[in-house]
């Protein structure tokens, strides 16, 4: 290899154009490099993101499926009450004497249907 002095003008503007763009080249990839790490963690935190929101959605699913199954529960023994309520009304109903010619209900008849209805208002607070 020659030295450099005797390299002509030439040469040396050659030479230094290839490393100026060499130089521009390892300038570009690693901008490239940069960037492309940059939209990598951009998308690292919009999926975060996305997933934080979708835990929230299912939180609030499960605290929603929790209060649909205590108010299923709560229905269902309050409609076990209701039934028992007016199955034991409706039998004494059935076996009551007959309503008297003139068709006014009797005491008893009144009474039970009062229980009717203090088993429903008690069955509709349930609620």
């Amino acid at each position: 290899m020659m030295p450099a002095w005797l390299l002509t003008p030439a040469a040396r503007a050659s030479i230094a154009a290839g490393l100026l763009a060499l130089a521009f080249a390892a300038g570009w990839a690693i901008n490239g490099w940069r960037a492309a790490a940059q939209i990598a963690e951009l998308r690292q935190g919009r999926a975060e993101s996305a997933a934080q929101g979708a835990q929230k959605v299912l939180d609030d699913i499960e605290a929603a499926a929790r209060k649909i199954a205590a108010s299923a529960a709560s229905y269902a023994g309050a409609r076990d009450t209701l039934t028992a309520s007016l199955n034991k009304i409706t039998k004494e109903l059935t076996s009551a004497k007959p309503l008297p010619a003139d068709c006014a209900p009797d005491s008893e008849r009144v009474r039970l249907l009062g229980a009717a209805v203090d088993a429903a208002k008690q069955a509709a607070a349930a609620r």
